[in-house]
């Protein structure tokens, strides 16, 4: 009978893709479909009418993928439960592709019921792209957990997470990026951490708030990562400056726990002033931060800082700017003279010329009248004194 039965099947997979029946293919393969009274038997019927290019299709399909997931706990287990799951896999991977909405509760069912790693995958995958984002949180959660620790399960853990990162890529939901900027640093392969990592920059066109959350949430390296991912985002011109002053403070307040910890905060600190100075003029709330950052950083992080004081340009940075001249004045004065206040101080007077504040000419004139300076020193004071007076 079995026989008999895959013989009028294959009968009709073949009078269903002939020419004459073109216009009728849906149809008819719905009608096999629905036919085939084994999984053996849905399958054959499922993979000929996955490779037919008809929308018309997709809820037949559907309606296979219900039948089979009511069919799951008698399936035995060997060879016809590896069938079953094949069969699953072809009716959500066409579904997917047809973007039919209205499986998307089938498929999220297969998450959930399937104990097969590459099926739950496979329907993490079709609800991306049906953007079912009804069940984005659902999915961010799952991601979540399985980045916490590697399941007992590596490969299948790694497949199940690798579904849940072009799903969530895939749904544009604000929910899937710091689960999906966890997954690119967690305990995966190489290619699911490149795939979270390629999909982070898709999944938000401008991060800034999500990348905020982070910033005032996690730990050093963490924070460098979140910023890079923000300056290098669609995100808008304020947005960028808005969290790139974020995370200078965020690198002033943070209490490190060793000397790693204190050099990627100097980092954070810098990166972030630089991106600062490169946005232009403030409005001054940022400055206080940025004199922070050159008293307690070394001297490459002081360098950056004055340059974002002079590029700020506001009466705020000019203040912060004349005191830090008039201190290096003051030491060399005293007799503390080296070659790195040297350069601070030439440093200093250049971003001084480039802010141009008023505020700052008391700071230039004790420059130019304390004889104690090289010459080359004097000609800088000079040179900003004359970008005071325009």
């Amino acid at each position: 009978m079995r026989i008999i039965r895959s013989a009028a099947l294959a009968a009709a997979l073949a009078i269903a893709i002939s020419p004459a029946f073109s216009g009728e293919a849906a149809r008819v393969y719905g009608r096999i479909l629905a036919e085939a009274g084994s999984v053996q038997e849905k399958y054959a019927a499922a993979t000929a009418a996955s490779s037919v290019d008809d929308p018309d299709l997709a809820p037949y399909l559907a309606d296979a993928l219900d039948w089979t997931l009511g069919a799951r706990s008698t399936v035995r287990s060997g060879p016809e439960r590896e069938t079953y799951e094949k069969l699953t896999r072809v009716l959500l991977k066409r579904l997917g592709e047809a973007r039919y909405a209205n499986a998307a509760a089938s498929a999220m069912r297969a998450v959930g019921d399937s104990t097969d790693p590459l099926t739950r995958a496979e329907a993490l995958i079709a609800l991306g792209s049906m953007r079912a984002d009804e069940y984005a949180e659902r999915i961010a959660l799952l991601l979540r957990d399985l980045n916490n620790e590697p399941t007992a399960d590596k490969q299948g853990g790694e497949q199940v997470a690798y579904g849940c990162v072009i799903a969530l890529e895939r749904m544009r939901s604000p929910v899937g990026f710091a689960p999906l900027f966890f997954a690119s640093e967690g305990w995966y392969s190489k290619r699911v951490r490149d795939q979270a990592e390629r999909s982070l920059a898709l999944v938000l066109a401008d991060p800034s708030e999500s990348v905020s959350a982070l910033l005032r949430t996690e730990t050093p390296p963490r924070m460098l990562r979140a910023l890079a991912l923000e300056l290098r985002s669609q995100a808008p011109a304020v947005g960028k400056t808005a969290v790139a002053a974020l995370a200078l403070s965020r690198g002033i307040a943070y209490a490190p726990r060793n000397r790693v910890e204190q050099g990627q905060l100097s980092e954070l600190r810098v990166v972030a002033m630089n991106a600062l100075a490169s946005a232009g003029p403030g409005n001054g709330s940022a400055v206080p931060d940025m004199a922070e950052a050159y008293r307690i950083g070394p001297t490459d992080e002081r360098l950056v800082a004055m340059k974002a004081l002079g590029a700020e340009k506001s009466p705020a940075s000019a203040a912060a700017l004349r005191d830090i001249i008039l201190d290096l004045n003051s030491a060399q004065k005293a007799g503390l003279v080296d070659e790195t206040r040297n350069a601070l101080m030439r440093a200093a007077l250049q971003n001084a010329a480039f802010n141009a504040g008023k505020e700052l000419a008391p700071a230039v004139q004790a420059v130019l009248i304390n004889g104690g300076w090289s010459s080359g020193v004097l000609s800088l004071a000079s040179i900003a004194q004359k970008a005071l007076q325009q």
